[in-house]
C-alpha cells in the first residue's frame, strides 16, 4: 500500500508553519518595543503592545499554554513591572483564583453524571411527543443548560451530539442532510451560548474580569445572568423559528419522535455523592448571587460580599472534599478531579489575560489614551444606541476570525471609556458584548469549539458551516441590537 509515503508532507509542513508562526510571535514578543514610540503610545507602551500582539497570534495560530507562560516572563522582562509584580498579578489575581476552583467544583458535577439526570430530565418531557420543532427547540435548550453548568463545555457539547446522532440515524437521516447539518451547528450554537451564561468561569470570566479592572469594581452578577437566560432563549427560538420558515429542513422522517426514545436507557437512582453534587450545584448559585439580591447590610451577606465568588467556591471545595459519599471516600476527590477538570490552557490564559489587561490600561503605557484618540471618530460622539449598535456588530464580525476571549480582554477597556463618553451604561454595553462575542461559530478560529465544529467532518461540511453560521452570527448581531439593548437597560 502507498498510503503511508503521502501521509509524511503534510506533518512536515504542518510543523513548518508552526515554526513560521511561532517565530513571527517572538519578534512581535520580542521585537516591537524596539521600534520608535508613535503618539501618545511610550517606550514602556510599544513593549506591552508587542507583548499582547504576539499573545494574540500565538494564540490564534499555534497555541494558548506555552504562549501565555512566555508572555508573562516577557512581560516582566520588560520596563513595564518587576518579575515579581507581574507574577502576583497574574497569579495571585481573584479571577484565576476563581477559574482554577470553578473547574474542580464543576469537573466533579460532569465526572460524577449529574448532568446526565438534567438532560434526561428535559428529554423525556411530554410536550416533545410527536413536535419535531418542539423537540427542536428543547434539545437545544437541554445543550444551553448542561454548558451552563459545565467547567468546560466541551463535554456537555460532545454528549449531546452522542444523543443527536442516535436520534438522527434511528429515523434515517444522513450527512448532508438539511435537517442533520441545520440540528449539528445549532447544538454548537446553543452550547457556546451556555458558555456565557456563568460570569464566574471560562472566557466569561476573562471578560468580565477585564471589565471590572477597567472599571475599578464589579460586575453585579445577577443582572449579568438573567440577561444572559432572557437572551440565550430569545436566541433559541429565533434559530427553531428560523428552522421552521427559513431554512426549512424536512422534518418528516422525525415527526414521530416519542419522550419514550430516551426513556430506554433508565438511569439509576442518585448515590449519595450524587445528590450531594445536585445540591452543592444548586446552593453555589445561589450563594453567588443572593449579594446581588438582598442588602448587603445583612451579616450573612455581607460575609458572602467578603468572600466574593472565589472564597464561596473554595469553601465549597474544601466541604465537599471534607464530606464522605456512600463509598466512604470524598465526595470530590480532589488530585482525581483537577487532574482530569484543570483545563491548564484555559487557566494560563486567564493568568495571562488578567496582568496583560492591566499592562494595557496602565497610565505608564499610553496605550489607552492612544486607542480613545484612534477609535474617537468611530465611536465618539455617538447615542447609547448607536454607540451600542457599532461596537456589537464590528465585535461580533472581529471574532470570527480571533479568539473571542482575547478579543473580550482588548475591547472592555475601550467599551468602559466610550460608554462614559457616550452616556451609555458601562455595565450593560459590557454584558451585551461579553454575550455576543461568544456568537463565534464561523470560522476555526473563532473560538476553541468552532474548531472542533470545523472538525465534525463525519456529520456536517464545512462550506455548510459557513454558510449557515453566516446567517446565525447575522441573526445573532441582528437580535443583540434590536431585543438586547432595552433587555440590558431593564437589568442593569
Amino acid at each position: 500500500m502507498t498510503a503511508s509515503p503521502p501521509a509524511s508532507p503534510p506533518v512536515k509542513k504542518s510543523n513548518t508553519m508552526y515554526y513560521v508562526h511561532s517565530i513571527i510571535g517572538l519578534l512581535l514578543i520580542f521585537g516591537f518595543g524596539h521600534l520608535p514610540p508613535f503618539g501618545t503610545v511610550t517606550p514602556v507602551g510599544m513593549q506591552v503592545m508587542g507583548i499582547f500582539a504576539g499573545m494574540i497570534y500565538l494564540w490564534s495560530f499555534v497555541s494558548v499554554l506555552w504562549p501565555s507562560l512566555l508572555g508573562i516572563i516577557a512581560l516582566g522582562l520588560s520596563d513595564y513591572a518587576p518579575m515579581r509584580k507581574v507574577l502576583l498579578s497574574a497569579f495571585g489575581d481573584v479571577v484565576p483564583v476563581l477559574v482554577f476552583f470553578a473547574m474542580v467544583l464543576f469537573g466533579a458535577i460532569q465526572h460524577h453524571k449529574v448532568t446526565n439526570y438534567i438532560s434526561r430530565w428535559f428529554l423525556t418531557r411530554r410536550m416533545i411527543n410527536g413536535r419535531p420543532l418542539i423537540f427542536s427547540f428543547i434539545f437545544l435548550f437541554t445543550t444551553y443548560v448542561l454548558a451552563a453548568l459545565s467547567a468546560n463545555i466541551l463535554p456537555a457539547l460532545l454528549f449531546m451530539w452522542a444523543i443527536l446522532y442516535g436520534v438522527l440515524q434511528d429515523v434515517g437521516y444522513k450527512k448532508g442532510d438539511k435537517y442533520t447539518t441545520v440540528m449539528i451547528i445549532g447544538t454548537m450554537f446553543a452550547a457556546i451560548s451556555g458558555q456565557a451564561a456563568k460570569p464566574f468561569t471560562g472566557s466569561a470570566l476573562m471578560m468580565v474580569g477585564a471589565y471590572e479592572k477597567a472599571a475599578k469594581q464589579g460586575l453585579d452578577y445577577l443582572p449579568y445572568m438573567g440577561f444572559g437566560v432572557v437572551m440565550s432563549v430569545a436566541s433559541l427560538v429565533l434559530f427553531v423559528l428560523m428552522m421552521r420558515f427559513f431554512f426549512r429542513p424536512d422534518m418528516s422522517k422525525i415527526a414521530g419522535i416519542s419522550i419514550e426514545r430516551f426513556k430506554q436507557d433508565k438511569l439509576p437512582a442518585m448515590g449519595l455523592r450524587q445528590k450531594i453534587l445536585f445540591a452543592s450545584l444548586f446552593g453555589y448559585l445561589a450563594l453567588v448571587l443572593l449579594p446581588s439580591i438582598l442588602p448587603k447590610s445583612l451579616g450573612f451577606i455581607a460575609l458572602l460580599n467578603r468572600m466574593g465568588p472565589w472564597g464561596v467556591v473554595i469553601v465549597f471545595v474544601a466541604v465537599l472534599c471534607f464530606l464522605k459519599a456512600e463509598d466512604g471516600q470524598p465526595v470530590i476527590n480532589f488530585k482525581e478531579i483537577a487532574g482530569r477538570y484543570i483545563v491548564w490552557d484555559v487557566y494560563f490564559l486567564v493568568c495571562m489575560a488578567m496582568v496583560i489587561s492591566d499592562a494595557l490600561t496602565n497610565p505608564a503605557t499610553g496605550i489607552a489614551p492612544f486607542l480613545t484618540e484612534t477609535l474617537r471618530p468611530i465611536l465618539g460622539g455617538q447615542s447609547p444606541f448607536m454607540f451600542t449598535i457599532v461596537i456589537v456588530a464590528t465585535s461580533v464580525v472581529i471574532t470570527q476570525f480571533a479568539n473571542n476571549a482575547v478579543m473580550g480582554v482588548l475591547l472592555m477597556p475601550i467599551v468602559y471609556a466610550f460608554s462614559l463618553q457616550n452616556g451609555a451604561n458601562p455595565a450593560a454595553t459590557a454584558t451585551i458584548l461579553a454575550f455576543a462575542l461568544h456568537i463565534a461559530i464561523l470560522t476555526p478560529a473563532a473560538s476553541p469549539y468552532a474548531a472542533v465544529l470545523y472538525g465534525n467532518k463525519e456529520w456536517v461540511d464545512p462550506g455548510e458551516i459557513f454558510r449557515y453560521g453566516l446567517i446565525i452570527v447575522a441573526m445573532t448581531i441582528g437580535l443583540y441590537l434590536v431585543l438586547g439593548y432595552p433587555v440590558s437597560q431593564l437589568f442593569f
